[in-house]
């Protein structure tokens, strides 16, 4: 399931939540109601006596409300994906329900019938209101058919009740609209700011990484060091540093051109990225010169790391140079607590120097 998807569901299930909640309100507030129709007003109008109207009005639709609600809760529980159906499936039924039990005592109990009108307004689903409008109509004129005495009164009071649904439906497809629109304006808003935030990261890579090796730019490694040398000076830990120089760089670009000399950069890079543990840090100075931090235990450690990377450059041959191979020579230099990256970075050079003057292709510790 994806990351989209699961959020829209769980968004949807704490809207199914929330409607229960307000079920069961409703449910509180029509009890205490009925409760005092029994107590107050069943006693004192001949046609409610209050046994017939406990037994009938009170007991019976109050039950089937209860457990109306108790199988809601179960399918919220156990199979969240139908309860929004089963939540608009339920107010029809207790619309009705409680429709038919009431009709007989109040000329506007068909009011009742919005009650599925109103939920399926706020899943903001015009299919929902539609179909609990036509359900609605269904229960209203069913009313007007079950009762015994039909009168003008009653037919007027079946055309005001029509109009009352179709207003409250067109209000219903007014506010879905709305709604939808709004949504529609938040994804773009949403959209527009995701669409910046992957700039500002594409953004932030371009000024750390070096666009022709993929490793990062020589302001990413004074960064780095820096943070590195401050967390030295608080917890003492071993921090090597090793600069590399293609050897005899001006040479490949003069012999095969500038776009050899690419290849042969983006070659260097690869072996360096391939050869180096997550740990360690890799950075392309500026023109063929890259710098590797490392974090080794101790020196031999970290100079069996970067003779690694010394021989794999070399053993690697480059196809746009008629497989002719480049070679690379390091100056490697292990930083004590307290020291600055300049003058690390320049015993580090000064090794680099070294193997330099003494051959290429080589490794010097300072």
């Amino acid at each position: 399931m994806t990351r989209p998807h699961l959020h829209s569901l769980l968004i949807t299930f704490n809207w199914n939540r929330l409607i229960l909640n307000i079920m069961w309100a409703i449910s509180i507030v029509v009890f205490i109601s009925q409760w005092l129709i029994y107590e107050v007003i069943a006693p004192q109008v001949p046609f409610l006596t209050p046994l017939n109207y406990f037994a009938q009005d009170l007991l019976i639709p109050d039950s089937i409300f209860l457990l109306i609600m108790i199988g809601l809760e179960l399918c919220h529980r156990t199979y969240p994906q139908w309860s929004e159906v089963a939540i608009i499936s339920a107010s029809i039924v207790l619309s009705y329900i409680y429709l038919y039990f009431i009709r007989d005592y109040f000329a506007v109990a068909p009011v009742v019938l919005l009650f599925p009108l109103f939920i399926s307004i706020i899943y903001f689903k015009k299919g929902y209101l539609l179909a609990c409008l036509a359900l609605c109509f269904v229960g209203l004129f069913g009313a007007f058919c079950l009762s015994e005495h039909r009168s003008t009164a009653d037919m007027i009071d079946l055309i005001l009740m029509s109009c009352i649904f179709l207003v409250a439906a067109f209000t219903g497809l007014a506010v879905i609209r709305r709604g939808s629109e709004l949504i529609e304006q938040l994804d773009m808003v949403q959209q527009s700011e995701q669409e910046l935030r992957i700039q500002a990261m594409m953004m932030e890579r371009m000024a750390k990484i070096d666009p022709l090796t993929g490793l990062h730019n020589h302001k990413s490694f004074h960064e780095h060091i820096e943070k590195l040398l401050e967390d030295q000076r608080l917890h003492a830990f071993p921090i090597q540093i090793a600069i590399l120089d293609i050897d005899n760089f001006k040479q490949v670009n003069d012999t095969f051109g500038h776009w050899a000399g690419d290849i042969a950069l983006k070659q260097a890079a690869s072996c360096i990225a391939d050869s180096l543990s997550h740990t360690c840090f890799a950075a392309r100075y500026g023109g063929e010169e890259f710098v590797v931090l490392l974090l080794e235990k101790d020196m031999q450690s970290a100079w069996k790391i970067v003779e690694k990377l010394r021989i794999s450059i070399a053993r690697r041959p480059i196809e746009e140079m008629n497989r002719r191979h480049i070679t690379v020579s390091i100056g490697l230099h292990a930083i004590e607590t307290g020291e600055t990256k300049e003058y690390a970075f320049q015993q580090a050079d000064q090794a680099l120097y070294v193997s330099k003057s003494e051959g290429k292709n080589r490794t010097t510790i300072q």
